[in-house]
Parts: C-alpha cells; structure tokens; sequence
C-alpha cells in the first residue's frame, strides 16, 4: 500500500466522526486503543490552537463552554490545512449559527463578529509583507485610457471590516485599555493591519472605509468614479503604505 493511503487512513481515523476500519485493517488489532489517544491529541492541539486565534472569545463565555464549542467545531470541520495557524477559518460563521438559535447565547449576539474581527487579526498577522504588483511611481508611465482600468492593491495585512456592533471597543477592553461600550451607532468601520509586526485594530470614518473597501474587493479607479466614489483620501492611504502598489485590468 501506497504512503499516502497509509496517511490517509490514518488522518480519517483520527477525525471527529471518522471511520478508524481502514487503518485498523492494516495494524495489529491489539494497538488499536492506542488510536484513542491520538484522537484526544488531536482534539486538545486544535482545541489550543482555536483558543490561541480566538482569545477574547474565550474570554466572553468562558474556557469550558469554548472548549465546548470548540469540540463541535472541530467535529464538523477536519483540518483540511498541516498548518494549525490556518485551522479556524470558519468559526465566525460557525458561532454565528450558534449563537442565532441558541437562546443562552442571547447577552453575546455579537460573539461571530468579534471571532470575524479575531480571524483578521489572525491573517494580519501572517501575511505575506509585499505583493507582486507595479509600484504607485509606475502609474506615470501607463497612458490616459489605461488609468480607468487601475486596480490598487492594499497591503496584504490590511483588512476592512463592518460591523453593526462596537468591535472596536471591545477589542480595547480586552487590551487591558481603558474603554467604555458605546452603543449608539448602529454601524461601526474598523481595520486591521501589521504595524510594524503585531496587527492593530482601529477605527475608521465610512468615507474612509467605503473607499478601502472598493480597492479591498478589487474595483478599478474608472469603477469608483462611475459610482460617485469619494477619492480625496486616497493619497493619504498611499503616503501610509496601506496602498502599495496597482495592477491594470485587462479585459478579455
């Protein structure tokens, strides 16, 4: 039998709810107890590994109903990933199921959203420090029909987010910071980036976020003067280096 179908047996018999008869037909029956141990390492590395990404989380409902959340998480999403820093992508949207139809979870609504924001800073973290595309001082050298096909690129440790919760004021409390809740807006704009190595979270006006937010999601220059866009600050986001550079888009 191959390496990979070894592997394979191996990895689906220590999944939650996997089936452990394929690896069991290729060992001795008498280690087969031994797997239970490897299951619970398995269980308790991606339970630590979901508590290091989601800390403040953890802190919300406390350490035995994360764990518990945890272990229904990872029952129903395998590490697809060798990378543990990669395992937890889908917990934001995760706990939103939960705590939308579960009524214990009514005083922490907002728990999907603070992993969402947790989950950027865990990227944030991690990116890559460039990225391949041409430089802002090129833009001089494209001609005039090519500018409205401009894409600018953001910083790959840059994240926009949204929110009709106050994240930012909760991610300060949980910083040891001196905050205080406020909850009168109904939306709040915030972002995430790497400065210079450990990822910051901080407010931003909508003007602001509306513009970061058309370049995040890969919108043209000729795409945002169409709509009516607000562009005066743009300069300013490039002068930051949170802009870092632009690709032309080419139309097929």
């Amino acid at each position: 039998m191959r390496l990979a179908q070894w592997q394979e047996s191996f990895i689906n018999a220590l999944r939650q709810g996997g089936s452990d008869k394929g690896l069991l037909s290729l060992v001795d029956p008498v280690l087969a107890s031994r797997l239970d141990v490897y299951r619970n390492n398995s269980l308790q590395a991606l339970t630590a590994a979901l508590s290091i990404s989601f800390p403040i989380c953890q802190q919300l409902v406390g350490e035995v109903c994360f764990s518990r959340l945890a272990r229904d998480y990872i029952q129903t999403h395998p590490m697809l990933d060798s990378n543990l820093n990669c395992y937890g992508e889908a917990f934001p949207l995760f706990l939103h199921g939960i705590t939308a139809r579960r009524p214990e979870f009514e005083k922490v609504r907002y728990l999907a959203e603070v992993a969402r924001l947790e989950w950027s800073l865990q990227l944030s973290y991690y990116a890559a420090d460039n990225l391949d595309c041409q430089l802002i001082v090129q833009m001089a050298e494209l001609a005039e029909e090519q500018h409205q096909d401009v894409v600018m690129q953001l910083r790959p440790d840059i994240f926009i987010l949204e929110s009709s919760f106050p994240l930012y004021e909760i991610w300060l409390a949980h910083q040891h910071e001196p905050s205080s809740i406020d909850n009168s807006d109904t939306e709040y704009f915030l972002s995430v980036s790497r400065d210079p190595f450990k990822p910051q979270v901080n407010l931003l006006s909508e003007q602001d976020f509306r513009l970061l937010d058309a370049i995040a999601c890969g919108e043209s220059l000729g795409e945002m003067t169409q709509r009516g866009l607000d562009m005066s600050s743009l300069p300013q986001w490039i002068a930051r280096g949170w802009v870092c550079g632009f690709i032309v888009r080419e139309w097929v």
